[in-house]
């Protein structure tokens, strides 16, 4: 498929060069095309914050902010030259409600909680330590509208109809010690814990996640934004070697919670990069189940449009050739595509 043929049939009326190759880009916050996005490491360009990762103040999550000022995530800052945080074990910035069964999560498809009548907690955890440019969850960001919630607070809100907990966001990575002591108290209450994250949290903590969702029979879902790692750079802000180790150490010791979405960024996360993540997958276990989400237009690339039909299809059936559990979500979008 010539993507260059879906640009000018779909995209946009105004045409903006690729600042490399000079051929027709499909956004105008990323100056170069989504072929010179595999080749070339412009993330610095796109985010602003990357100078913050690896300097080991903040040892949350993998990426080891140098806070001089606040963390990439937001939640931790220095203050009179002492590093403090807004969130603790026992205490969060979060929005939880009550989802009915079967949700519409992303492992609704598959997961054992969909056929369960009652509801799934929502936790949405706000701070994230990923900075995409088409987060469709960005109010995470919106800190100081975030409400400070205790974990026996929180407990409260197990009434016998929970079945589950969903950890999503942002992250739950840079809350994640609160996500766990709260899972591992909720698990006493019965309930299914599951995992919507990046992955690229700190490794130890990441396995101990994965445990209590082993232990519950709940599910770990990975979001593999992309393959090429420069791409990777560009739309997330990180590399995707943290989340993709990360994914290999719970399939060794937590293989039945796996699972996977990517995002079909319009033109970029294209049937090469699917390719490249399902056959990874496949590489540890091709029952692994693994969704591919349609793109809607949000936060900064919102000049991009609803994933073309042709790419899902040609997405799917390239997953399809690695993968025995392939899923198409958000399908209800292709109707405006």
């Amino acid at each position: 498929m010539s993507y260059g043929k879906l640009f000018f049939n779909n995209v946009p009326k105004i045409f903006v060069e690729c600042e490399i190759c000079g051929r027709p880009r499909v956004s105008k916050y990323i100056p170069i095309c989504h072929r010179c996005a595999k080749s070339y490491d412009i993330s610095e360009r796109v985010h602003s914050n990357l100078h913050i990762i690896g300097g080991g103040d903040c040892k949350v999550c993998s990426n080891k902010c140098g806070i001089d000022d606040t963390g990439l995530c937001g939640l931790r800052f220095r203050e009179s030259g002492k590093l403090k945080s807004l969130v603790t074990k026992t205490t969060a910035l979060l929005h939880a409600y009550y989802d009915p069964l079967p949700t519409n999560c992303c492992n609704s498809w598959f997961c054992r909680g969909s056929k369960l009548v009652g509801y799934n907690l929502a936790v949405f955890y706000y701070g994230c330590n990923f900075d995409c440019l088409y987060c469709q969850n960005y109010i995470h960001k919106r800190i100081e509208d975030a409400r400070v919630v205790n974990v026996d607070q929180i407990l409260e809100f197990l009434n016998r109809d929970v079945k589950c907990i969903c950890h999503f966001g942002g992250s739950p990575e840079p809350q994640i010690d609160f996500a766990i002591e709260f899972s591992r108290r909720a698990i006493e209450k019965g309930v299914m814990i599951c995992w919507e994250w990046n992955g690229a949290g700190e490794r130890r903590k990441a396995l101990k996640a994965a445990e209590l969702s082993s232990l519950s029979s709940g599910t770990v879902k990975f979001d593999l934004k992309a393959w090429n790692e420069n791409l990777h750079k560009i739309l997330t802000g990180r590399s995707n070697e943290i989340v993709l180790k990360n994914f290999e150490a719970i399939f060794e010791k937590y293989p039945e919670v796996l699972s996977a979405t990517t995002l079909l960024v319009p033109y970029y996360v294209d049937a090469k990069e699917i390719e490249g993540i399902a056959s990874f997958i496949a590489s540890l276990d091709d029952r692994i189940p693994y969704s591919l989400l349609v793109f809607h237009p949000d936060y900064k690339l919102r000049d991009l449009p609803i994933t073309p039909k042709e790419q899902v299809f040609e997405c799917y059936k390239i997953a399809k050739k690695y993968l025995k559990n392939v899923n198409i979500g958000n399908k209800h979008l292709l109707v405006f595509g």
